[in-house]
């Protein structure tokens, strides 16, 4: 199972807990149950004498079904849990029938053994019958109530360790569809470049040696950008100017591109490529494959409660045939990771071309 450090359970703290709510709730029961009696004496027996021994024996009996109640939960429910993990049902029908057992024993065991030996008469049955009921409504419900709250918490624990080892996961696939991504980008883009490079080489060495150190700053900045956790807005505009430098050089003067930011919009954190691959498919899907010039446009606008990422061509526009989806499917999962519901990519068809957007709530986003 696969536990994060701050959120495992303290199982020795646990029994602790337990131990604790189950003996002052039992204890609570007790004193309920004493003050009824107390109640039903004082309004119908004439009088109150708590050191008389038939209410000595009676505040007895109230305690030992208090301690009586706290045995079953402390050493019942372990037993009851492990032999039906995941019903109440059992466990409540079969815990309520063992303490109304042991409530009868206890109950003839006091009044019907002890209060004689003490008081040298005998109990009526029909105050026996009366105490046994009273005492043993008393524990059923405390009993109850406790077996409902340890199913419960129970429950509620085993749901917190599945969300742990859910989040996991989605880290691990996280990381696995970010390789793909990897994978699937710097190819093509790396080989495409250095043919280009090469060709440059023969007819404009200058221009080749620009276009490949162009390259070599695009590629320390991006290798590196997979594994920070810091990354930010200003940081992905930086590493996509050099990008589409790059394409324009390669392009011959067919790409142009305008990037639109406020300064306060770049401290913004967000998952590395986040941008650039939406700038990789604009350029690949949507101006690679159109006759004559392109354009990108990338325009980030930020208010106080949003953030608005856009990115924008004027190529062929959406076509079934736009590649497999993985980039904005890696891209849509990043940034659920990060920002939960408060972010949101939307690709849709603009005036011209394509519409691609990255939206953040920022107080829900800081708030995570």
């Amino acid at each position: 199972m696969i536990e994060h450090p701050s959120q495992q359970v303290d199982n020795a703290a646990v029994p602790a807990r337990a131990r604790f709510y189950g003996l002052g709730w039992a204890l609570a029961g007790t004193i309920l149950l004493i003050l009824q009696s107390s109640m039903m004496q004082l309004l119908f027996g004439g009088g109150y004498n708590p050191f008389a021994p038939v209410y000595q024996i009676f505040i007895f009996y109230s305690l030992s079904t208090a301690l009586f109640v706290w045995a079953c939960v402390r050493f019942l429910n372990p037993v009851l849990a492990r032999s039906f993990p995941s019903k109440l049902t059992p466990r409540m029908v079969v815990g309520l029938l063992l303490i109304l057992v042991g409530m009868v024993v206890l109950t003839f065991a006091i009044y019907g053994l002890l209060f004689p030996a003490v008081m040298g008469r005998s109990v009526k049955p029909l105050g026996l019958i009366e105490v046994s009921y009273r005492g043993g409504m008393v524990a059923l419900i405390v009993y109850g109530w406790l077996l409902l709250r340890d199913f419960t918490s129970t429950q509620a624990q085993q749901a917190w360790r599945l969300q742990i080892e859910t989040d996991a996961l989605a880290a691990d696939c996280d990381r696995s569809e970010l390789a793909m991504l990897e994978a699937q980008i710097e190819p093509h883009f790396l080989f495409n470049t250095l043919a280009h490079v090469k060709r440059a080489y023969r007819v404009d060495p200058n221009a080749a040696d620009a276009s490949l150190a162009t390259l070599i700053d695009y590629l320390e900045r991006a290798l590196p950008a997979l594994k920070r956790m810091d990354w930010t807005v200003r940081d992905e505009l930086e590493l996509i100017t050099l990008y589409l430098d790059i394409l324009e050089q390669r392009f011959g003067g067919r790409l142009r591109y305008t990037i639109d930011a406020p300064p306060a919009a770049g401290a913004f954190q967000l998952p590395a490529l986040s941008i650039a691959t939406l700038v990789e498919n604009a350029v690949r899907h949507g101006l690679a494959p159109k006759a004559g010039d392109g354009a990108v446009l990338v325009k980030v606008s930020a208010g106080d409660t949003r953030l608005l990422i856009e990115v924008s061509d004027d190529g062929v526009g959406l076509r079934q045939t736009s590649g497999s989806g993985l980039g904005l499917a890696t891209v849509r999962a990043r940034l659920r990771g990060k920002f939960g519901n408060a972010a949101q990519l939307i690709v849709e068809p603009g005036r011209v071309g394509v519409r691609a957007a990255i939206a953040i709530e920022l107080e829900a986003a800081h708030a995570r």
